[in-house]
């Protein structure tokens, strides 16, 4: 599977590979120039893969304005992170999301904030995207630090990304198995049989998930018991999905 990860001055991964199921992920820096940094990544990035100008400049506004916040509430330990990738579940869409390492604070729309002194809030970014959210998470450029990803999706045309696309089941788990790892969540593991690949993710409290994964598709259940089955090509996003309940299950 293509990656990227790119920080500020780093890239990880190439913005043309997101079709095929590739991400960008960038470390921002921890200064005020934090949302212009992001707007010029994620503008570049969107042009070169030859998103409608309306697309693109609702969602560098909507990138600058969580960015903005996540520098306000992350402070210096560990720098807001830019990460980029696209999804056919539940319907063709490129995700852009924002992760910084304060679980203290989560975005609203209610009160105020469209008027906030610290960038116009999450309402804007309500307003500009088809959907948006935030999670508990771990960052991608450094480490597996713990924080939240803050996310906002945008309608993508046809015909990518493809849905058809694909990946060899092994070489698929090999690569969801070492993300995870280096995300910091430990005692992963994977096999492989004639055709069919499987990752085990421990849970804690003696549970587990499994991710199956097949030519052309993945299966896996959550710890609440809902049943997912979703083309390979959304592997980045399935991967964020089970951070986010890893994550969650482990919240007091």
């Amino acid at each position: 599977m293509a990656q990227i990860v790119q920080s500020g001055q780093m890239v990880v991964g190439h913005a043309a590979d997101m079709a095929l199921g590739g991400m960008c992920a960038w470390r921002l820096p921890s200064d005020a120039s934090c949302a212009s940094v992001a707007r010029s990544l994620l503008g570049i990035a969107m042009t070169k893969i030859g998103l409608d100008r309306d697309i693109i400049d609702n969602a560098v506004l909507a990138a600058s304005e969580l960015a903005t916040n996540a520098l306000t509430h992350s402070g210096t330990t560990v720098a807001p992170e830019l990460w980029v990738w696209a999804r056919t579940t539940p319907k063709p869409q490129l995700v852009i999301s924002i992760f910084d390492a304060c679980r203290s604070s989560w975005p609203t729309t209610t009160g105020g904030d469209l008027l906030d002194d610290h960038g116009r809030g999450i309402g804007i970014v309500a307003m500009l995207a088809a959907a948006w959210g935030a999670h508990p998470s771990r960052s991608i450029c450094t480490g597996g630090a713990q924080g939240k990803a803050v996310w906002a999706a945008f309608p993508l045309p046809g015909p990518w990304p493809d849905p058809r696309t694909t990946a060899p089941p092994m070489l698929a788990a090999r690569h969801v198995a070492a993300t995870l790892t280096a995300r910091g969540i430990s005692h992963v593991t994977h096999r492989h049989g004639q055709g069919v690949s499987l990752v085990t993710i421990p849970f804690g409290g003696n549970k587990e998930t499994n991710i199956w994964i097949e030519p052309g598709h993945l299966s896996y259940t959550l710890p609440n018991g809902t049943r997912h089955r979703r083309p390979v090509i959304d592997l980045h996003d399935t991967t964020e999905t089970l951070v986010h309940h890893l994550e969650e299950s482990r919240r007091p």
